[in-house]
């Protein structure tokens, strides 16, 4: 079966529903008992976390977790991790940058980043590998596409550690230079064959190079972006860059005369009602403060558009919502921002948006049908992040996690798999329970009906949508008819007629009318035959009119109580009603009723 997405409406979750029970009860598992298990290799005692799980509505399953040494608390008093906890989130802040840009009208994603930020052309063109900002525009920085450095400055984000199994780097917090080192008890570079540099190199740059140094200026992120030679030329391959985003930051604060805090606090965090989320370090009870180093009382400064927030699982759940719902941006732009730039130079299924992490992943479900899973992960020294959207299911996940970076990957393999498995499932009941069974022409005002027009529907435990069993137009096998026409082959059991659902929906006043399309499908070689272009598939669903209509549209109408009713085939000019004897009365009316001829 080709793999393909959405191939359910989102499912209507609720924490009322019973249904919901036995995910939660899987969840709470994942974390009582193989979370916290003997195969788990980070330690419990210096790690907490904090995890939501939310529809487009609510906050639909949570977990708190308090490790049992935690930091130096020095204004307060630990507190107890629960939804209001302030962690920081590291480059997550990216995604605020990216929906603060969307949002400010003053800014076209195809400009070049100097027509905000001209100073970034002084001293272009000294070095043959120097950058050309006029040919870097703004969406380029937003996707990771700039083939600029990673970092506008050399700090102290990366040292040599000792470890039981040897000499090792240690990983995180991307902004790094490994000649700047924070450990008291450093291993020395120059054992490991790096060349001796002085500490007052001139490359080492003004700013952040020790934990007591002075946060970087606007002008410390643009001097060192001159600077710097390129990566890759523009929009060639995506590689990740912080200093892209901190130009980002000082271009939104250039166009609207503020504060980058203050812009992400006026356009998203009030409208939002996100009370708990901040660039200024909060109150340490406030916060959960893990052992060891840590970046609790780190001030990014000019560097806060890549990676500054401290946020909560409860007013991340809100952020998650507001984009799988498009509160603060309209529809069509948030599709397009979901939407990945370029793929990944490892990955396979992997990609990069604005500034999305994204994988299509096909071992998620049963049949293997790919899921598309946006995320965006980040890291700071002591802390580690992810929100991950899935946005056919309609949820967003939250895990933040103080200590033991490894932790965070446990969490996100274990949970994902427990969660899009099941909710694959829970749409697919729902799907069955509403739209499974038999369509029929009923008599019109005019009499009985001259010839019989019918559907029969299924939705199977594996495969996508909903299955066309048969297809009766006017005494016709029109499933074979459609078959046909599509090119497909003259045996049926070699191919699949589907519906896919559009996702558009209408309230019609006395229920919902939604939309579907149909679409033909090969089933897999039965000689069990492979090539290389099996993965090379494309769906069309609306390549077929007549008379001005689509043939491969459905119309499903449901009434008040959220059952389906009826089918309005707009190509054949026909409604066919759910079950036999269906009155007339079921929420049409008149005027929708479309009656044989």
């Amino acid at each position: 079966m080709t793999a393909f997405g959405f191939p359910f409406p989102p499912p209507r979750l609720a924490k009322s529903n019973p249904s919901l029970n036995t995910l939660t009860a899987k969840l709470d598992a994942v974390i009582s008992s193989d979370f916290r298990g003997e195969d788990s290799y980070w330690s419990e005692n210096t790690t907490s976390f904090a995890v939501q799980l939310t529809s487009t509505n609510e906050t639909l399953w949570s977990s708190y977790f308090t490790a049992k040494i935690l930091g130096e608390y020095r204004d307060s008093r630990s507190t107890a991790v629960t939804g209001d906890t302030m962690f920081r989130a590291a480059s997550i802040t990216k995604t605020f940058t990216v929906l603060a840009l969307l949002l400010e009208k003053r800014i076209d994603l195809e400009d070049p980043i100097t027509k905000y930020l001209p100073t970034l052309r002084d001293g272009s063109g000294k070095d043959k590998w120097a950058v050309d900002f006029d040919q870097i525009t703004i969406r380029s920085l937003a996707s990771q596409l700039s083939g600029i450095a990673r970092e506008s400055r050399f700090n102290y984000q990366c040292r040599f550690h000792r470890q039981d199994e040897g000499l090792r780097f240690l990983p995180l917090a991307g902004q790094s230079d490994l000649s700047q080192d924070r450990n008291e008890m450093p291993e020395d570079p120059l054992k490991n064959g790096f060349p001796p540099i002085a500490a007052d190199d001139e490359h080492l740059g003004p700013c952040q190079k020790t934990p007591n140094d002075r946060p970087c200026t606007g002008s410390d992120v643009i001097g060192r972006a001159r600077n710097r030679s390129m990566v890759f030329y523009p929009n060639y391959r995506s590689t990740y860059s912080n200093v892209a985003y901190s130009l980002l930051g000082l271009a939104l604060e250039n166009v609207t005369g503020q504060s980058f805090e203050d812009i992400i606090a006026s356009s998203i965090l009030k409208p939002l009602g996100m009370h708990n989320t901040s660039f200024s370090k909060p109150s340490d009870s406030d916060g959960i403060i893990p052992y060891g180093f840590n970046d609790w009382r780190t001030d990014l400064g000019a560097d806060n558009p890549t990676g500054g927030i401290y946020c909560t699982t409860n007013d991340f759940s809100k952020y998650l919502r507001s984009i799988l719902s498009s509160n603060l941006l309209p529809r069509a732009v948030t599709n397009a921002w979901l939407k990945p730039h370029s793929w990944s130079m490892s990955g396979v299924m992997s990609a990069t948006g604005m500034p999305w992490e994204m994988l299509h992943s096909t071992k998620l479900t049963k049949d293997g049908r790919g899921v598309d899973v946006i995320t965006k992960s980040g890291g700071l020294w002591g802390y580690s992040s992810l929100i991950v959207l899935l946005p056919e299911f309609g949820l967003g996940l939250t895990i933040l996690v103080a200590g033991d970076h490894r932790a965070l990957g446990e969490l996100t393999v274990r949970l994902t798999g427990t969660i899009v498995p099941a909710i694959e499932d829970f749409a697919r009941k729902e799907t069955r329970r509403a739209f499974t069974g038999s369509f029929v022409a009923i008599a019109g005002e005019n009499g009985l009906l001259s010839t019989h027009s019918s559907l029969l529907l299924a939705v199977d435990d594996v495969g996508p949508g909903i299955r066309i069993v048969t297809w009766i137009s006017r005494d016709v096998d029109f499933l074979k008819v459609y078959g046909h026409l599509k090119g497909m082959p003259e045996d049926h059991d070699a191919w699949e007629a589907r519906l896919i659902p559009s996702n558009l929906e209408h309230d019609n006043g006395s229920g919902r009318e939604e939309i579907w399309r149909a679409t033909a499908m090969r089933k897999p070689n039965a000689n069990g035959k492979s090539s290389v272009w099996d993965d090379f598939c494309f769906t069309d669903v609306d390549s077929l009119s007549y008379g001005g209509f689509s043939i491969e549209e459905f119309r499903f109408v449901r009434g008040r109580n959220g059952g389906v009713e009826s089918v309005v085939l707009s190509g054949l000019r026909t409604t066919l009603f759910k079950g036999e004897g269906v009155s007339q009365n079921s929420g049409l009316g008149k005027q929708g009723l479309i009656v044989q001829d």
